[in-house]
């Protein structure tokens, strides 16, 4: 099937061609912004077409370094979540945003939400798929952190808990000013988190938890875009031969 066909109207040649030259000049210290616009623009790339290049593709160092501290296994562990950070990655999924695995390894979407959520219903179905998998997974505890400034976020809160009891997982949710500054002060937790900053901090490592949900859920199929740029390196050694 056309890569087109599998992940969307996003993959065209343009945009692969993009990505090439994007992790080209990352890999060579250029500023990411400026290589946003420059890539973005030469070849006329949508926005949607622009954050799956931001938010997907880092520098090799960078993504190396962040793919050693993924981990699957929660079993005995304190689990922080960077609640907004994974319920709206779940929730962009069910709305049909463009869901992607980057070079790091981690599942982001381009969504572009900014705090404001609309679908209260499909919001609170995403809580009740994150607990049931974390039950599946075992953590000793699990705290969620929940950004303050997000609209309803005392009633997220509170929701959350009550789906937490219900389905006994251990743990309590709060509603804090900032997530990622939460998550950075326990460097002996996992985290569950797609930021970069945060994830560069952690101590005791990450787990993709909107995969985890996806996968089991749904048998999500995801762009990869490791997998583009490699295949990328290949037409381009046979254009270039």
């Amino acid at each position: 099937m056309p890569e087109k066909e599998k992940y969307g109207p996003q993959i065209t040649t343009a945009f692969i061609r993009a990505c090439t030259d994007y992790a080209y000049l990352l890999n060579r210290g250029f500023p990411e912004r400026g290589v946003l616009k420059l890539t973005g623009d030469r070849y006329r790339l949508d926005g949607d077409q622009r954050t799956i290049l931001y938010r997907g593709i880092s520098s090799k160092v960078r993504s190396d370094n962040r793919r050693v501290m993924l981990v699957n296994n929660l079993a005995g562990a304190h689990l922080l979540v960077d609640g907004y950070n994974v319920l709206f990655t779940l929730l962009n999924y069910r709305l049909g945003k463009p869901v992607f695995i980057c070079t790091d390894g981690m599942v982001r979407d381009a969504g572009a939400m900014h705090g404001r959520l609309r679908n209260q219903s499909m919001f609170a179905e995403c809580v009740q798929l994150l607990i049931e998998t974390l039950v599946q997974l075992k953590p000793a505890a699990t705290t969620v952190y929940l950004d303050s400034p997000v609209s309803h976020s005392r009633q997220h809160a509170a929701h959350v808990r009550e789906v937490m009891q219900s389905n006994q997982l251990p743990g309590e949710c709060f509603v804090v000013q900032s997530a990622d500054w939460a998550l950075k002060q326990q460097p002996g937790a996992v985290i569950a988190t797609s930021d970069t900053a945060v994830m560069e901090k952690a101590g005791a490592g990450v787990i993709d938890l909107p995969r985890q949900v996806l996968d089991t859920a749904y048998g999500a199929t995801y762009l990869n875009l490791g997998e583009l740029l490699a295949a990328g390196e290949v037409d381009d050694a046979v254009d270039n031969g």
